[in-house]
């Protein structure tokens, strides 16, 4: 039975370590959360390792470069996971391997043309009207592209079979001032048309292992995950054996899972 808590600091005694989500529970892409700052403080001054983790599809230095932006600088996280920077090194590392081709034609869907997703690796930009060897499904824009859109855009390379990579799984993202679908609805339409994807981050167990060993190898039942998302954030650390603090403020937190938290807040303070 999930345990109601009104602070953070009610349960940390039993915690030795935090994995924390960005968006809804530090805060909503424009401004940060009243509260969340004082309550990362607190875990800082405790010298509690703590390690942001996300599944944005952009890389590790631009989370920072966000997170600093709205009040939370880098000292206040052990370190920043995100689905975009592991998928930027299993990218790197197949080239290095000859899995990957150099030179292979990516077709990378993100928020103002961002690319940092390949970044520096050798790879040819493709536009959603060429052919292409591989979809990287980073971010949408769902203020300016319909679901549809998106879907008669990739319905080409779906129908090829042209692989892609989910770099961001959540189905509900910020979108101005309101909610909207995610990359992880335009990658289930992908699937659905024929094209094989693989998700990278939350809920995937190999990528709360990488946040486990970011923050040091802690026993996964005295590392607690706090997130707003029942089937990204508690469902995924529950299968690994993570304690779990739901936020039911958060934008995904209606969403719905089989899972149950062992504690909910509603929003993030100490």
């Amino acid at each position: 039975m999930t345990r109601e808590i009104a602070g953070l600091s009610e349960i940390i005694a039993d915690v030795d370590a935090v994995l924390v989500d960005q968006y809804g529970v530090l805060h909503d892409g424009k401004h940060a959360f009243p509260g969340a700052r004082a309550a990362l403080e607190a875990l800082f001054e405790r010298k509690m390792p703590v390690v942001a983790l996300t599944n944005s599809g952009k890389r590790a230095a631009e989370n920072a470069a966000r997170l600093d932006r709205l009040g939370f600088p880098e000292c206040l996280f052990t370190a920043i996971v995100s689905s975009g920077e592991v998928v930027w090194r299993d990218l790197r590392d197949r080239l290095a391997a000859g899995s990957l081709a150099p030179g292979s034609r990516v077709l990378v869907l993100s928020r103002d043309r961002d690319r940092s997703v390949v970044a520096g690796l050798d790879l040819e930009p493709a536009g959603p009207g060429d052919p292409a060897d591989l979809v990287i499904i980073a971010s949408v824009e769902p203020e300016r592209l319909s679901r549809e859109r998106y879907r008669d855009m990739l319905l080409p390379h779906a129908e090829a079979g042209v692989p892609a990579i989910c770099a961001n799984p959540d189905h509900v993202i910020y979108a101005g001032d309101a909610t909207a679908f995610g990359p992880g609805i335009v990658a289930a339409d992908y699937a659905a048309a024929g094209g094989p994807v693989r998700y990278a981050g939350k809920p995937a167990a190999d990528f709360f292992a990488v946040a486990l060993a970011e923050a040091g190898t802690p026993v996964p039942a005295r590392t607690l995950m706090i997130g707003d998302s029942p089937h990204h954030d508690i469902a995924g650390a529950a299968a690994v054996g993570i304690a779990t603090l739901l936020v039911t403020g958060g934008v995904q937190a209606e969403t719905g899972a089989s899972t149950e938290a062992d504690f909910a807040i509603e929003r993030l303070v100490w």
